[in-house]
């Protein structure tokens, strides 16, 4: 069976969590049915052991996975993993609600009043507080696109055509 890095819908589809470790080293790893690494659905717990992809081992991104075992995942490993993903999801969108929330108030210029109050006159103040208040915006807005893009590249898709045939090679 192959696992790929990186590859269809980001965060979307069936994914190989909880690898710790090498992946030459036999490991357990849940495979779960996910949407924006939200993980909704539990299928399976592996015992899994991988080799680099391909024919010749050169293939980036692909492993090529020998299932030893089959499990369950138990209910409260798998509660714990959707808390943790859920409070994940709230911290990493967390900036750009608060800049959301905030639009319309100026909240940024009575901080810059209080470091740089005697330094910088009113009318820079209200200008760089726009910038602060903007760049938190736009900031939080792009944390959640970074964050799912780097789990996109570090955790490993099983395709689901495979998963019907039971998770063996």
């Amino acid at each position: 069976m192959r696992a790929a890095f990186g590859s269809g819908p980001t965060g979307t589809g069936a994914f190989l969590l909880g690898h710790e470790g090498s992946w030459r080293d036999a490991g357990d790893v849940d495979v779960w049915l996910v949407v924006l690494f939200l993980p909704l659905v539990p299928l399976a717990r592996w015992r899994v052991v991988a080799t680099s992809g391909g024919e010749d081992g050169q293939e980036a991104g692909v492993l090529d996975l020998t299932v030893q075992s089959r499990s369950r995942i138990p209910a409260g490993a798998a509660l714990r993993r959707v808390g943790k993903a859920v409070g994940v999801a709230a911290l990493t969108c967390l900036p750009f609600g608060f800049g959301a929330w905030k639009v319309g108030s100026p909240w940024a210029v009575p901080v810059l009043a209080g470091l740089l109050g005697s330094v910088v006159g009113p009318g820079l103040l209200d200008k760089l507080g726009m910038a602060m208040e903007l760049g938190v915006v736009l900031a939080g807005a792009a944390l959640p696109i970074l964050v799912l893009m780097h789990l996109d590249e570090r955790t490993p898709r099983v395709p689901l055509r495979e998963l019907s045939a039971g998770g063996r090679d």
